[in-house]
């Protein structure tokens, strides 16, 4: 019985993903720009390099330059970046991070996260017209799906998590000594010679002896439109409850967490997500940090409110 629950709390069905769809936040883009529905020809609440100018904001960091508006920054003195609706189809690409670091968590597993978020990302970018794909990175090295409209966009990505997440989740194989690196993905991202449409990356970003990360970071950064979604567990937030903890480290070890350990470990923590992140917003990578928690219906509004779907 024990063991049946443990494998209910790791396996990830393919249904859990498409039941996501239920979570879609309506726009005020469901109108076609013209009589003819076909997928992309919508004009959509996203923002990008369409030909329709839409508004002003101050400019951000990693906005292009070549949309700052001279005239506003002038009268202003502070930097403004116009907006224009995406007019064409476009391609939102998920890049979901299901390698073994990402199996665990205290509320859910980080990798379980990545996925459901994920597949709610593609959900809502079907809605407003997207070509949708995904590319995943687990045991077995990067792989992904080409870009469709509609449904069977979805699907098809959905289908590639599922066997991802599952084959992960439930491989018997030892550790080697080539792990998966997250600069694999990026490698495959950067390689790409289509520019237009997005990819949006899921992952706890942990890139320790990834050598290659900074640098493929910065070629991903270049070619505009990738964004970072940085998954944190609680207990990468915030320490535990004082008390006395055994865990496995060469052995069974203890530890007792009183109130100075617990501000010294907070700190820590504190400070590692900060790197991670900084690391991210420094190369020019758009983030959100989001707690793996989180409702799905909150995330894809805050996603339309970043402009990303």
């Amino acid at each position: 019985m024990e063991a049946t629950a443990n494998q209910t709390a790791v396996s990830l069905s393919l249904q859990s993903l498409i039941d996501t769809r239920h979570y879609i936040v309506k726009s005020r883009s469901d109108a076609p720009v013209s009589g003819n529905d076909y997928p992309g020809q919508r004009t959509g609440i996203k923002r990008g390099q369409g030909m329709e100018f839409v508004d002003l904001r101050q400019y951000t960091q990693g906005d292009d330059v070549r949309h700052i508006d001279w005239n506003v920054t002038a009268r202003s003195n502070e930097p403004y970046t116009r907006l224009y609706r995406q007019e064409k189809e476009q391609t939102t690409t998920v890049v979901v991070d299901l390698r073994p670091i990402m199996f665990n968590g205290s509320h859910c597993l980080r990798s379980k996260a990545a996925a459901r978020f994920a597949a709610a990302t593609l959900w809502q970018a079907a809605h407003t017209g997207d070509r949708c794909s995904a590319t995943v990175i687990d045991n077995k090295g990067v792989r992904s799906c080409r870009p469709v409209s509609g449904s069977q966009g979805v699907l098809q990505s959905l289908e590639l998590i599922a066997s991802a997440y599952n084959s992960s989740a439930n491989t018997t194989d030892k550790p080697t000594q080539t792990e998966p690196l997250l600069s694999d993905a990026l490698e495959l991202i950067s390689n790409k010679k289509r520019r237009s449409g997005c990819h949006i990356v899921f992952s706890g970003f942990d890139t320790h002896n990834d050598h290659n990360f900074e640098d493929l970071l910065l070629s991903v950064a270049a070619r505009g439109n990738t964004y970072a979604v940085l998954l944190l567990d609680k207990m990468e937030q915030t320490a535990p409850p004082g008390g006395y903890y055994r865990y496995r480290s060469n052995g069974t070890r203890s530890i007792i967490l009183n109130k100075d350990k617990i501000r010294k470990l907070n700190t820590l923590l504190s400070k590692q997500i900060a790197s991670r992140r900084n690391r991210l917003l420094d190369a020019g990578i758009k983030t959100l940090s989001l707690p793996t928690n989180k409702g799905i219906t909150d995330f894809l509004a805050t996603l339309q409110q970043q402009q990303w779907v």
